[in-house]
């Protein structure tokens, strides 16, 4: 009898899990940290074929001004995350302005519907920083 319910708790919390990181799909507007301006939007989806979660530009800000440079337009900034434990782990996260990849980890916040995005240098997540994108 304990072990049933072990199972069936354990398939609970993961569905509920699974169904928390389900509402990052879609829009979300990105804010840079340091200075609070919007810096942009991405649209999140998961890639049918492997499972994986993804983010790509559809707007980006620099200096309170929109830029319809195709360059960043569509262009894939969060890419190869999957899913442990209710966070998005293991993928990258693209600065365009600065050329870079950094390692991340996503999280979402059910409290005031926003995301945690945390870039680090190391994949530890303790030398980086992090931002809180809105929905």
């Amino acid at each position: 009898m304990k072990k049933l319910f072990l199972t069936v708790l354990f398939f609970a919390i993961a569905l509920i899990s699974n169904a928390q990181i389900e509402k990052i799909l879609g829009e979300w507007r990105t804010i840079d940290d340091k200075t609070g301006e919007t810096t942009g939007y991405v649209q999140f989806y998961q890639n049918p074929d492997n499972g994986l979660y993804y983010a790509k530009t559809t707007r980006v800000f620099e200096d309170g001004k929109e830029l319809f440079d195709p360059k960043f337009i569509g262009l894939v900034v969060v890419k190869d995350f999957k899913l442990e434990d209710g966070m998005l782990v293991g993928g990258m996260l693209y600065e365009p302005h600065e050329d870079k990849e950094y390692y991340g980890k996503i999280s979402y916040n059910a409290k005031d519907n926003t995301l945690t995005v945390r870039g680090s240098l190391d994949k530890r997540g303790w030398i980086g920083r992090s931002q809180t994108w809105v929905k």
